[in-house]
């Protein structure tokens, strides 16, 4: 797999089905947000929801003999996806 599919694969998941799925992702990563900052009493804003996410696939990924291609993509989409979230 090389980066480019890697790039459209999570273009489409984040714009299209995981959309669908959960919604807006502004919405969605704020209402995470508000909800981890609650439990763990700090503030978490959404586009560290976003990088927490890529931390959770990482640390998934390291117990494995090799990366899934489905985690390194969520983490292309987790990324771009904190990008677009820190500028809100």
């Amino acid at each position: 797999m090389n980066r480019t599919t890697v790039l459209e694969e999570a273009d489409r998941l984040i714009c299209n089905d995981r959309e669908e799925d959960y919604g807006d992702p502004h919405v969605n990563f704020a209402h995470i947000a508000e909800r981890w900052s609650q439990y763990m009493d700090v503030t978490i804003h959404p586009w560290q929801v976003a990088l927490m996410m890529v931390d959770l696939k990482v640390a998934r990924m390291a117990s494995t003999r090799a990366p899934h291609d489905d985690s390194l993509i969520d983490i292309a989409g987790y990324t771009a996806l904190a990008a677009e979230l820190a500028h809100d």
